[in-house]
């Protein structure tokens, strides 16, 4: 989302809602969500039409930790913008990868992307770059193993919406003869042509939905609020951690460019720089609504507090250190 990094719109010193602004950061949130939207919908018509629901499973360890610490890595190997990675887990699920697994990578994809480190180190490259590097990975790793291990003890059913829960479940053809599993897909026939832009076309907007009301709402609170009232609290122990944490829940930002914000932000301690890159891809306003696409609002409560606070706590801990 490279125009909002560079074209947020400024926030007038009084206070109420500046429309024009509100507009413009709705629109930017949209334009620039889309097209990773797209692209998670491509992959996940790829993983649909040209690979086997069995093959998968094969690919993925027997245990359940190992399969998280397995999705982690693939988040590091297969990053993808937090917009993106939600149409691949919703497909990933319905070939049965086991949700905890898929919710993993979901939110490794985004918070251990390579691209994002690599933002950080030219965002900071005149303010200890490679300690930012490594606090973001390392505080977005612990969180991540945290937040899975949390997940393997949460039911499906207690997690996933009722249509994607029902998709998930094996069809019974297929557990009465496995060598249907891996049955060839359509490849490049006509039929599988048409089947991937089904898949495409339905999973994109089946997702842009939640797209356009986080961005509606995440574009009413960050034009309404006064962003300067931050700065006298962003280098204090306590409250700026939080402080960069309200601001990454707000902006909405992609994880590829929202160290480019920050890093402007002077008067901000490296806790609250480091909560703000770590909260916004595991969870922001706008992935409230993408996540609930699949999920059921109960679990996004569980998983929003969890992130945020787990956040919270290790830059708290940064800033208390000896």
């Amino acid at each position: 989302m490279f125009f909002a990094a560079f074209d947020l719109p400024s926030v007038p010193a009084s206070a109420g809602i500046s429309w024009p602004d509100a507009a413009l950061s709705f629109f930017a949130i949209v334009l620039e969500g889309s097209p990773f939207l797209l692209l998670g919908a491509i992959v996940s018509g790829l993983v649909d039409v040209f690979i086997p629901a069995g093959l998968i499973k094969e690919w993925l360890p027997r245990s359940k930790t190992r399969g998280i610490f397995a999705a982690l890595g693939a988040g590091v190997i297969f990053p993808l913008c937090e917009c993106g990675a939600m149409p691949i887990v919703q497909r990933l699920i319905r070939k049965g990868v086991p949700p905890p697994v898929a919710t993993t990578y979901m939110l490794a994809a985004p918070a251990l992307n390579p691209l994002a480190l690599f933002s950080t180190y030219l965002a900071f490259r005149n303010q200890d770059p490679w300690l930012m590097i490594v606090l973001r990975f390392g505080f977005s790793f612990a969180i991540l193993v945290f937040l899975g291990t949390w997940l393997i003890r949460v039911r499906p059913e207690e997690m996933l919406r009722p249509e994607m829960l029902l998709d998930s479940r094996p069809r019974p053809e297929l557990s009465a003869n496995p060598g249907l599993v891996l049955t060839p897909r359509p490849g490049l026939s006509l039929g599988g042509l048409q089947q991937f832009t089904g898949t495409v076309i339905r999973d994109f907007t089946g997702v842009l939905l939640f797209l356009v009301i986080g961005a509606a709402v995440a574009a009413l609170f960050s034009t309404g609020f006064n962003r300067s009232l931050l700065d006298p609290i962003g280098h204090h122990p306590i409250f700026g951690p939080i402080a960069g944490i309200l601001l990454a829940e707000l902006l909405c930002l992609c994880s590829t460019t929202n160290a480019f914000i920050i890093a402007a932000f002077a008067s901000f301690s490296i806790p609250a720089k480091i909560a703000f890159l770590v909260a916004g891809p595991l969870i922001d306003l706008k992935l409230y609504w993408l996540y609930r696409s699949a999920f059921r609002p109960s679990f996004v409560h569980a998983l929003w507090l969890r992130a945020l606070a787990a956040t919270f706590l290790l830059s708290l801990l940064y800033t208390l250190r000896p």
